[in-house]
């Protein structure tokens, strides 16, 4: 059920994607981009990324008599319901009503971490998968930090464009490098099969380590468009590092695990690929913003900022959670179109991120050209069309329906 209703919200999310490439071609007085923007972004973040994510962590991690209980229902419920209200709120332009479904998503998501930390540490789980399941929902807790400083912002009427932009890139940085890659890992590590976990368990681990260890001094990444002092500096310095090392060791440790991928067959191996690569240049990009003229472009160009987040959002995360639907059966094989779909959903995912990029390029040599308005304009509809083709193909996947039979109905299925 939740993960049908979080591929409905992907659909949702690209259509507003579709209309937000419109206005800028398109006379469109009826619409107000920047309220659009936002509460696109949002439900991105909540309707699709978050629900698909809290639905898998629970359903793959926790054991059976955990994952069924009823907070959890309540919790998915909540996360749903605080995203279509903030949508609505947003688009509608009702600053306080979105303030409560913003602050009904945080209790929700605390209540999640209260209880998914406590049904987790009593998982068969491998120390590697607890460290980044556990770490994953500290990063979602701790992003929360970034929304609650607007909210202090706007109460007070303070005019303070810094610590704005600022409290933006915590919530960005925590949910990104934070909650959605470890997540990721979290439920990557526990589909490995049992002998390359153990193989490779001190791998692994290590590399956990390293990546959970980067994710606060890399925060200070973000701070360096302001040009801060030494100390945020000297910060920055040692995240830039640690998450060099972790992609280093990311490349080292996945080398078992790339042999393996040729079982997958296509296209399912080149979608790996995709995840992984689009990950680890992620990383490298994020390592490589300690230099000024890569950091002030990442976080001054506006098309190199789209571009780096959908990167992660588009490139890294939903193809993995796309992945993962059909290992748990959710999205059947068995359904022809779906090949077709998840082919053309990548596809014009590569082509994005390859306008995006041209397109900041452009804009930082002064020379940028109309035809990337279009050309962005028919990815989204292509992006659009591959979602929603993966979304028919879960509803005529007849191995779905006997899933959820097999599993008692479960409604985390």
């Amino acid at each position: 059920m939740w993960a049908s209703i979080s591929l409905f919200n992907f659909c949702i999310v690209a259509v507003l994607g579709v209309v937000l490439r419109s206005k800028i071609l398109f006379d469109l007085p009826w619409i107000n981009y920047i309220n659009l923007l936002d509460g696109h972004s949002h439900f991105a973040f909540g309707g699709w990324v978050t629900l698909a994510l809290v639905t898998l962590l629970v359903r793959g991690l926790l054991p059976e008599s955990y994952r069924n209980k009823n907070i959890y229902q309540w919790i998915l419920g909540g996360i749903l319901l605080s995203s279509v209200a903030a949508l609505v709120a947003t688009v509608l332009n009702m600053p306080d009503f979105r303030g409560l479904s913003s602050g009904l998503f945080i209790v929700t998501s605390y209540l999640f971490g209260w209880s998914f930390i406590r049904n987790i540490r009593k998982a068969a789980v491998s120390k590697t998968i607890k460290l980044m399941g556990v770490s994953a929902i500290l990063c979602l807790i701790l992003s929360s930090f970034g929304p609650i400083s607007l909210f202090y912002l706007h109460a007070t009427g303070s005019i303070q464009p810094v610590l704005y932009r600022d409290s933006v890139y915590v919530y960005l940085h925590f949910q990104y490098n934070g909650f959605f890659t470890l997540a990721v890992f979290a439920l990557f590590f526990q589909r490995l099969p049992v002998k390359v976990q153990k193989d490779n368990d001190q791998k692994f681990y290590w590399f956990s380590w390293l990546l959970c260890l980067s994710i606060v001094p890399s925060l200070f990444l973000s701070f360096l468009w302001q040009d801060p002092s030494a100390a945020i500096r000297t910060v920055a310095l040692v995240g830039s590092i640690f998450v060099f090392i972790s992609v280093t060791w990311l490349i080292i440790s996945l080398i078992p695990v790339i042999k393996l991928s040729k079982f997958l067959g296509a296209p399912w191996s080149a979608i790996a690929f995709l995840c992984s690569g689009t990950l680890v240049l992620k990383m490298v990009l994020q390592t490589l913003t300690i230099f000024p003229i890569i950091g002030n472009a990442v976080f001054g160009d506006r098309p190199v900022i789209i571009g780096f987040l959908h990167l992660v959002f588009l490139g890294f995360v939903s193809p993995f959670i796309l992945l993962y639907y059909v290992d748990q059966n959710i999205l059947s094989t068995k359904v022809r179109l779906l090949k077709a779909a998840i082919i053309l959903f990548a596809t014009f995912v590569v082509c994005n991120e390859a306008a995006l990029m041209l397109q900041g390029l452009g804009a930082m040599f002064l020379k940028s050209s109309y035809f990337f308005a279009w050309f962005l304009w028919a990815t989204s509809i292509g992006l659009l069309i591959g979602i929603v083709l993966v979304f028919v193909c879960v509803m005529r996947s007849s191995r779905f329906e006997d899933t959820r039979k097999t599993e008692g109905e479960s409604l985390l299925t």
